[in-house]
């Protein structure tokens, strides 16, 4: 009830509250609570930050354009963040790539017009987005092969972004192309307290890392009419017919139920391969090597013959860390497939007794690497495979999850003797029946029918054993390892494109090395890319001799490229 004495009533059924202000003060008190909600969210829960460059390709995408080869269809992005000239929007011809290679089919594309200009089909497209995780590690330590952002440690003004590969406490080496790590030295000299051991991936982050060197879904149907080998070829040999067969012009292959049959794969790379016109060189397959398409530029090194190989090689360093992933489908309940991956000469298989569904692995000449499993591929029916020889441990996924497996998948190699681990050639031709690394990824079935589609040969990243150290004393050779001691909180981090990334490699000079990231400078983990470009809509309209503006029409979000950061 009603108290006079107080100044104030209760408020009954149906009273209406008048606010003298005529709602301002509320709007202003919501506005205001709602930007201190947001500054506290982004101080201490999550922020968006902006990739700039391609230290992190193809994980992160910093500012590139989009480029779809006109020979084969596959799409590809190269890197632009260093091409505007901000005087006159023009090309620089030291940094801009004015034609850039498929990793697909490997012809090479025009980028710019006859006056330098790049085509229209191609603008340039801001870095990823993504959101940070800023608490992640107020409740738990930073994971290796995580992907974090933090505070450089030359200029703490600036952040950057790169995969955490090396813990506190420990040494971590660079070697062939690895990452390893121990708690102690590996020179003998010093007595080591531990060996070093390959750091190895889980299944999730080496899958994400892994690269694509060929992908049957695309093929150059120009390369085929002007006589080029298609990649994947039947391996009988001994004058008896094919029995693996393509009825769509290399996309997928088929196999029916009878003796042993073997579909090999060569990395075919064409050498100034215009389109109408006769084939430049004779094919001749080259190694797996670390070319990476984002980061092409004039001095980039691509194909080439390697002097110390005697072969053509397709990048700066070999890469034997290999991967084949496939649509595998069957119609019989009966069968065995075996994928077969080569590294320096040593045969690494997975069998797939498809009655059964029990696989089985080996590594040639190793007795004690034998593990099995049970997996769902069995009897009739479809599914997405991946079988992976990546950092000295075989992998199974199967439809994306990777198959637990009993005995052993994985072995230890001395890691003095890594950085001599050279490729056995002996001409990749079919028919051959020894292991070759021109000749590395098969895949053989034995009293089965089956069909493969989709088929995509890939590779894990190559760590390139180069520093500051080097870079400084004019040295051009890379060292056969590269040691970083770590102390407490303090982590070593490298970007995903080691050949165009700035890291702890590379921080500091010849007197005072940097190669660490104390554990103050941690910002948080990469969580998202909530926003990769939009669906290209933009054109450069250019205005007299300038660039002028670019005009950006109505767009849509490209959900297709948003993912959680691996």
């Amino acid at each position: 009830m009603d108290n006079p004495s107080s100044g104030t009533r209760a408020l009954r059924k149906g009273d209406i509250v008048q606010n003298p202000l005529g709602g301002w003060r509320e709007t202003v008190e919501s506005i205001v609570v709602a930007f201190v909600l947001a500054l506290l969210f982004r101080s201490f829960e999550a922020e968006a930050f902006v990739i700039p460059t391609g230290s992190m390709a193809n994980t992160l995408m910093g500012r590139h354009r989009d480029i779809v080869c006109e020979t084969c269809g596959t799409s590809f992005r190269v890197g632009a963040s260093t091409e505007l000239n901000d005087a006159t929007c023009k090309l620089n011809p030291r940094v801009f790539v004015n034609q850039a290679r498929c990793p697909g089919c490997g012809v090479a594309m025009r980028l710019t017009d006859q006056d330098g200009n790049y085509k229209h089909d191609y603008p340039p497209f801001a870095g990823d987005r993504i959101l940070v995780e800023k608490f992640a590690y107020d409740f738990s330590e930073p994971a290796r092969w995580d992907v974090i952002v933090f505070k450089y440690p030359e200029d703490a003004k600036t952040n950057y972004i790169k995969r955490l590969v090396g813990l506190p406490g420990e040494t971590v080496f660079i070697a062939g192309g690895d990452i390893w790590t121990s708690r102690g030295k590996a020179r003998p000299e010093e007595q080591p307290k531990e060996q070093p051991g390959i750091a190895r991936k889980p299944a999730s982050r080496m899958r994400a890392m892994l690269q694509t060197v060929s992908d049957s879904r695309y093929v150059a149907e120009p390369l085929q009419k002007a006589g080029w080998p298609d990649a994947w070829s039947d391996w009988s040999g001994d004058g008896r017919a094919a029995r693996w067969t393509t009825s769509d012009g290399g996309h997928s292959y088929a196999v029916t139920a009878g003796e042993p049959a073997t579909l090999r794969w060569r990395h075919f790379v064409p050498v100034g391969f215009v389109p109408g016109r006769p084939l430049a060189a004779d094919p001749e397959p080259a190694l797996v090597g670390d070319f990476q398409p984002y980061s092409q530029d004039p001095g980039y090194v691509g194909l080439h013959r390697s002097p110390g190989l005697g072969c053509m090689l397709d990048g700066a360093h070999w890469v034997g860390d290999l991967a084949i992933e496939c649509q595998l489908e069957s119609s019989d309940a009966a069968g065995v497939v075996t994928f077969d991956l080569v590294k320096a000469g040593v045969r690494h298989t997975c069998s797939i007794d498809l009655a059964t569904g029990s696989a089985t692995f080996a590594r040639e000449g190793d007795e004690a690497v034998g593990g099995t499993a049970v997996t769902s591929v069995r009897g009739e029916g479809r599914w997405r495979i991946l079988f992976a020889n990546v950092d000295d441990e075989l992998s199974l996924l199967v439809n994306g999850r990777k198959v637990k497996a009993e005995g052993q998948t994985t072995w230890q190699r001395n890691f003095m003797e890594v950085p001599e681990t050279r490729p056995v050639l002996r001409g990749g031709q079919p028919g051959d029946t020894e292991p070759d690394d021109l000749a590395p990824v098969g895949m053989t079935v034995s009293g089965g029918s089956v069909r493969v589609s989709d088929i995509a040969v890939l590779r894990d990243i190559y760590y390139i054993s180069s520093g500051m150290q080097a870079a400084l004393a004019g040295r051009e050779a890379e060292e056969p390892f590269l040691e970083f001691p770590l102390e407490r909180d303090q982590f070593f981090v490298l970007g995903d494109n080691s050949s165009a990334s700035r890291d702890c490699r590379a921080w500091g000079t010849l007197e005072k090395p940097l190669h660490h990231v104390d554990r103050r400078l941690l910002v948080g983990r990469a969580l998202v890319v909530w926003w990769p470009h939009a669906v290209p809509t933009s054109r450069n309209v250019k205005v007299g001799e300038r660039c002028g503006w670019e005009l950006r029409l109505p767009f849509l979000p490209n959900f297709a490229r948003m993912r959680f950061v691996r």
